[in-house]
């Protein structure tokens, strides 16, 4: 180590490294932090070294109690690519804050910390915040899920809340409108309305990972098991908010309207069979991934 000066000695020295464990507190809360002491060799006297950061470090051993480090400040807005201004947007803070969390100028208060451990562990959160700031966000809403790359993903979050609003469905019902729904987008516009893939499944084409799905949808309240039916069946779903139409284009909305038209009211039974027509489930193999490119010829809403 370079040598430092001891003002005790009056002449630079080596100083000598001691492991010492101090209390600090930080927002309210008190914690033990092992720190490095550096005393001169001839007269135990501290010696301040100026590679030592100690506030830094007192700070960086906090952060760890919520998952974070200062790089993760940066790190966290852009893992939904947005400009400090955006992300200063979306979460109702000012720009000059977020600038200063990111240059170690000033350190986060436990309601700011809690915001980015949240914001580090999923997008689920991203998106509540988001949901919860939509009015004030006006059209950012959209430019900011856009800039996150997560706006495919709300917009099929809103396409089962368009089919399940006043429309209550049990689990096949459900997969049978999203399926109907995307392979007549595919037939009349070649391309689907939601991110859904849809496999062979016993009773029809089926959403591919279904349970995961509709487990996400009851988990982050966007859809609820309807009280009103008999417990001893099957769960009948229904949505939990409003659907937005401002992510589809006139004629997807057509399309929606369409296929939730002619859906309606069909028992599972009803849709199950159906299906069972459609050349895509017939000439796949049980779990096999039913393509609409591939397909879209064969599917027929008319003969429902």
């Amino acid at each position: 180590m370079k040598k430092e000066y001891c003002f005790n000695c009056e002449k630079e020295v080596c100083p000598v490294s001691y492991k010492e464990k101090n209390v600090y507190k930080i927002n309210g809360e008190s914690f033990v932090v092992e720190e490095s002491v550096y005393k001169c060799p001839n007269c135990n006297n501290e010696i301040e070294v100026k590679e030592c950061d100690s506030i830094n470090n007192i700070y960086k051993e906090y952060l760890k109690r919520y998952g974070l480090s200062f790089e993760d400040f940066k790190k966290i807005r852009g893992k939904y690519n947005l400009s400090q201004e955006l992300f200063a947007r979306l979460l109702g803070w000012g720009k000059k804050t977020i600038e200063r969390y990111e240059n170690k100028e000033s350190f986060p208060q436990k309601g700011y910390l809690d915001t980015y451990k949240k914001l580090k562990n999923g997008f689920e959160e991203f998106i509540k915040i988001l949901n919860d700031n939509k009015e004030r966000l006006k059209d950012d809403y959209y430019v900011i899920l856009k800039k996150a790359e997560l706006f495919d993903h709300v917009k099929t979050i809103n396409s089962f809340l368009y089919m399940l609003d006043d429309n209550p469905l049990g689990k096949t019902q459900i997969m049978k409108n999203m399926f109907a729904l995307d392979f007549e987008s595919y037939k009349e516009f070649e391309s689907k309305i939601t991110t859904l893939t849809y496999a062979n499944g016993t009773h029809g084409p089926i959403i591919d990972n279904y349970k995961w799905i509709i487990n996400y949808l009851l988990h982050n309240n966007y859809i609820t098991i309807d009280p009103s039916f008999d417990e001893d069946k099957a769960d009948v779903y229904l949505s939990n908010i409003k659907f937005d139409l401002d992510f589809f284009t006139e004629d997807e909305i057509k399309c929606m309207r369409k296929v939730k038209n002619k859906l309606k009211g069909k028992s599972a039974k009803e849709l199950s069979l159906w299906s069972h027509e459609f050349a895509g489930w017939k000439q796949t193999k049980p779990g096999e991934t039913i393509s609409p490119k591939k397909y879209k010829d064969y599917f027929d809403l008319s003969t429902l």
